[in-house]
């Protein structure tokens, strides 16, 4: 059986939210570990055997790439044989892992990418999907399971803090960039909390106190667009995103 360690970064989450992230993982079918990395700002959170929690000395201000590149480096070393990741906003379905564990045992590639159910702040279900997670454009963070052949990505989580919220997008151009052969899946086994206005239109609904006022997405690509944007990603990332 697989050893995964699911990586959750969190910084200011209200409780009840990291409490429901931390139980949907330990109620997982596939067992697995909870690796809580807190981005400076410590909680006191029940340790049950299959977690593990570590505290950063300080916030790193970069939507959690940072505690998810050093929780992945942690997992290497503690000998886990695949990542998953889960924002502490967010919550998997019990058979998530199972679902994506199957997959993979199916394929044999060292990713294997599924897809998400979107849901408001509250935690309620938005008929709504995204366009290019659809199309097999785009990949959450929230539902990569990465095995130990393509462990070398848990690096590519180091960009452009201006850019830090399409880290995601960055992580999965990395992965095609490099030729690491994923399976996709089209199960919505995470349940995602979105605070992007466009899934809120897309889906007619009033936008929530607590969403983005603008688009995070598009104020990074603007970033991108700049000349200092474009050198520093080069510089830190190895290349320039396509958009």
């Amino acid at each position: 059986m697989l050893n995964i360690a699911v990586i959750t970064p969190y910084y200011k989450e209200p409780a009840e939210q990291l409490l429901q992230c931390h139980n949907s993982v330990l109620k997982q079918t596939h067992p697995c570990t909870h690796l809580l990395v807190a981005d400076g700002f410590p909680r006191e959170i029940s340790t049950p055997r299959r977690t593990l929690h570590v505290q950063l000395p300080k916030g790193n201000a970069d939507y959690g790439n940072t505690p998810r590149m050093i929780g992945g480096l942690l997992a290497d070393s503690y000998g886990f044989d695949a990542v998953a990741y889960l924002d502490a906003d967010n919550w998997y379905a019990p058979d998530h892992l199972a679902k994506l564990v199957e997959a993979q045992q199916a394929s044999g590639t060292p990713l294997v990418s599924c897809k998400r159910t979107f849901c408001d702040i509250e935690g309620n279900v938005l008929p709504v999907t995204e366009p290019e997670e659809d199309k097999f454009q785009h990949v959450d963070t929230n539902c990569w399971l990465i095995m130990r052949p393509a462990f070398p990505l848990f690096y590519r989580w180091r960009i452009p803090k201006p850019a830090a919220v399409i880290g995601d997008r960055v992580f999965f151009q990395n992965a095609q960039r490099e030729r690491y052969q994923i399976t996709e899946t089209h199960h919505r086994t995470v349940f995602y909390r979105t605070k992007y206005p466009e899934h809120y239109k897309r889906a007619n609904v009033p936008m929530p106190e607590g969403a983005y006022e603008t688009d995070e997405v598009l104020k990074a690509y603007g970033y991108l667009m700049t000349l200092q944007g474009a050198i520093e990603m080069t510089s830190v990332a190895g290349f320039f995103p396509r958009f």
